[in-house]
């Protein structure tokens, strides 16, 4: 090196870098070799040492010496580049150039923007051309690391460039109309995280604050003004704002507000939670389960740990993927707030020829079963009568739970059966042709009731007879864990006249739909089944009602099926099979029975904390416990197909479209798995990945036997 460049070097690292390094070395060789003695010329000083390690014989595959070009001088400089933006996946050399610097410090300190620099620098057409020739190589865009001597540029490494989110996707589109890419091999190069990114940037890259932290339950971003009511919700929608609707949880009659919000924030709850459950529905962002915000005693502000109060009209940004709310936010563009959920048209046209586990919809209107199947939808895997009876419905079913027999008791069941067979009527038309499953009213009770405490204080106040036997009823029914009581097929034991008016109102669309000239395929679902003799309970119902509408089960065309959610249902799948046409597995309730944790307040404090302390590396109710409520699964299915090689299977809940919970699913020998709308075209993608990847591998197990 010469003294210009002498004088660099002392300046970048310093008077005593060179006799450091030597040092190094020094004593790198007198410990495999004491006698020997480090020459001057450090090209020497290097093949001395590597004589010396490799004297007793050490061959090339225990040791090897890579030769990297090292630029040292004043007058060049080291570089990335990429052969397209790594954020975007626009084509063009980009990346960072660090004049009069090495790697490391590129890396630590950052450079010059390489696209403004290159068509400056005697260095650059050759450079560009190098990094299009990486990519032609690659097929695929290029990560190249280079340095800069004397005005030339010379190539240090090539390796393909790691791109996610929107980046990922136009990469492999590019490359897939342009034929270079195979269906499957399309599919498999993008992960349901890079749709999910290429959606929204997360709500941190604004730069707001965050306010308070919960659970993020429905992924989107949206910006609003807080309300703290449903009916405040409506009337803010109304006067052409966008609502951010703020709740200690969410009732059935909130259904309104939860219609017109654009971002909801619940003070308890969970993944399984009603609002949760209709926010994914609605694909509205939402968070539930806030660790560190609280609302004030008459429900108008909310305070946080921080410091902050957020009161009705502030402006927030709701983060329904991170689960955070931001205090402030920006307007969204018409574009932004109507970005779909639908795959880009190449991945879907790419999917359409695709082998993979099904992917139904869960639908409770025909517009939902109608959005499902634009989606790809193959028919609709969960359809929840208590759903229909959300907002001023819910009334219609309080009063059948708190009615006596006699004339008002039938007039509202007879109310409840035209609703529902409307209803059902609409799904059925919605998905012609394809299999519906109408499952069994499942709501827990208290949800449907009035508030205990609230009427209690009615009563106080007016003393009227009609309260006070409110009240005495509403006591009656109260239970102290409504999760764990009168729900599903137990609901339906007790009141049997509600079974029955829900499998007339199913059997009676499904007649009329083919009566128009339709193809209705109803299954009729079973839930909170645990014992084979409940399955029979409803079998007789259904025969009956059959009987008395002039028809039979086989000739509307109805199936019976059983919901598999508790621990025993799952052990006695043999003997539950041989009574059902097909399995569901609800993985909320099943989860929440394997692990003894209530759904709606484990994931507030309980399981935050073990995730904190490192007991658990995620939520059970977020991801599948493949572990223990999996390996239920798996027994399910492998009994159930014991005795009845042909029942349909199938798996509904939270986890059920995740890409791990569907890849898992297809493997156990499950039909189909079930979400909702907005989750379809990410569990098409995790199925039709599942199968391209099973597919490779039985591939390259013939190969590895032949």
């Amino acid at each position: 090196m010469g003294p210009a460049g002498q004088r660099w070097l002392a300046g970048l690292a310093g008077d005593e870098f060179a006799a450091a390094r030597r040092a190094e070395l020094a004593a790198a060789l007198a410990a495999v070799d004491p006698g020997a003695a480090l020459p001057d010329d450090p090209i020497e000083q290097v093949t001395t040492l590597v004589r010396a390690l490799t004297r007793d014989g050490t061959g090339p595959d225990q040791f090897m010496l890579g030769r990297q070009l090292l630029w040292c001088g004043p007058d060049g400089g080291s570089g990335l580049a990429y052969s397209c933006d790594p954020s975007t996946g626009r084509p063009g050399v980009t990346g960072t150039y660090l004049a009069g610097g090495s790697g490391a410090q590129l890396l630590t300190a950052g450079g010059t923007d390489l696209a403004e620099l290159i068509d400056t620098q005697p260095w650059g057409p050759r450079l560009r051309e190098a990094v299009r020739a990486a990519e032609a190589g690659l097929e695929w865009p290029a990560r190249v690391e280079f340095a800069v001597e004397h005005g030339l540029a010379h190539l240090v490494g090539i390796a393909p460039a790691p791109l996610h989110g929107a980046a990922r996707l136009r990469a492999v589109a590019t490359r897939y109309r342009q034929g270079r890419l195979t269906p499957a091999r399309a599919v498999s190069l993008v992960e349901p995280a890079d749709i999910e990114q290429a959606r929204s940037a997360p709500a941190r890259s604004l730069g707001l604050p965050v306010a308070a932290r919960g659970l993020g339950v429905s992924p989107g971003i949206a910006t609003g003004t807080v309300v703290f009511g449903a009916a405040e919700a409506v009337a803010a929608q109304a006067n052409g704002e966008r609502p951010v609707l703020v709740l200690a949880e969410s009732r059935p009659e909130d259904l309104p507000g939860l219609l017109a919000a654009t971002a909801i924030v619940t003070e308890r709850g969970g993944q399984t939670s009603h609002a949760a459950v209709v926010a994914r529905g609605l694909g509205r962002p939402a968070v539930a389960a806030l660790v560190d915000g609280v609302l004030d005693g008459d429900g108008t502000s909310l305070r946080t740990t921080g410091g902050d109060t957020v009161r009705a009209g502030d402006l927030v940004t709701v983060d329904g993927g991170a689960g955070t709310i931001h205090l402030g936010g920006r307007k969204q563009g018409t574009a932004e707030r109507q970005a779909g959920t639908a795959l880009p048209g190449w991945l879907d046209e790419a999917l359409s020829g695709l082998p993979g586990i099904s992917v139904r919809v869960n639908a409770d209107t025909g517009a939902d079963a109608a959005a499902g199947r634009e989606l790809g939808a193959t028919g609709v895997g969960l359809c929840r009568l208590e759903h229909m009876f959300l907002g001023e419905r819910h009334q219609t079913l309080q009063r059948v739970l708190m009615a006596r027999p006699g004339p008002e008791m039938a007039e509202d069941l007879a109310a409840m059966r035209a609703l529902l067979r409307a209803e059902i009527t609409d799904v059925l038309g919605a998905m012609d042709g394809l299999p519906v499953t109408i499952r069994l009213l499942d709501p827990p009770r208290h949800e449907f009731l009035p508030d205990l405490t609230e009427l209690a204080l009615t009563s106080a106040a007016t003393g009227a007879p009609a309260d006070r036997d409110r009240l005495d009823i509403t006591r009656r029914l109260h239970e102290h864990n409504p999760m764990l009581g009168v729900r599903g097929v137990r609901l339906g034991v007790l009141l049997p006249m509600l079974t029955t008016v829900q499998i007339q109102a199913l059997v009676e669309a499904a007649l009329a739909v083919r009566r128009a000239g339709g193809d209705p395929r109803p299954e009729l679902l079973v839930p909170m089944v645990s014992t084979p003799a409940e399955l029979d309970f409803v079998r007789g119902l259904l025969d009956d009602v059959c009987d008395r509408l002039g028809t039979s089960r086989e000739e509307a065309g109805i199936s019976l099926g059983a919901m598999i959610e508790t621990p025993r249902a799952a052990l006695l799948a043999r003997s539950i099979a041989r009574r059902a046409d097909s399995l569901s597995l609800g993985t909320n309730d099943l989860t929440a029975l394997v692990w003894g944790l209530s759904r709606d307040d484990a994931e507030r404090h309980l399981l935050p904390a073990y995730q904190d302390l490192g007991l658990l590396a995620e939520s059970p109710f977020a991801r599948l416990d493949l572990e223990v409520v999996g390996a239920l699964a798996r027994r399910v299915a492998d009994e159930a197909r014991a005795v009845r090689p042909d029942i349909t299977l199938g798996a509904c809940g939270e986890q059920a479209a995740d890409a791990a919970a569907v890849r898992f699913f297809a493997e156990a020998g499950f039909d189909h798995v079930s979400c909702a709308p907005p989750r379809i075209p990410l569990a098409r993608l995790a199925a039709a990945r599942a199968a391209v990847a099973e597919g490779a591998t039985d591939v390259h197990a013939m190969e590895a036997a032949r």
